[in-house]
């Protein structure tokens, strides 16, 4: 009996460790740096592409969006509440 108690726990136990690396592998986020010269449109750029991307039926042409590629689009809270988050 305390046997299989043991390898019950223990197969309980590596269940949720792969579940998590699932998770942590499956989970893919895309961080996009922008340059460029002084005033050349880098914010507005941004803030169009991220307003875009928010509401995603402004690009049906977007081929990544209109193969069904793009699962979900949202900003994360700002870290640090003591600086406003720029507006989109």
């Amino acid at each position: 009996m305390a046997f299989s108690g043991l390898t019950d726990g223990i197969s309980r136990g590596i269940e949720g460790a792969g579940a998590t690396l699932s998770e942590t592998f499956l989970d893919t986020t895309l961080r996009l740096g922008v340059t460029g010269l002084s005033r050349a449109g880098k914010t507005v750029f941004i803030t169009a592409l991220v307003a875009n991307l928010l509401q995603r039926g402004r690009m049906p042409q977007f081929k990544a969006q209109a193969e069904g590629r793009i699962d979900a689009v949202y900003l994360q809270p700002q870290p640090d509440v003591t600086l406003p988050r720029f507006d989109y």
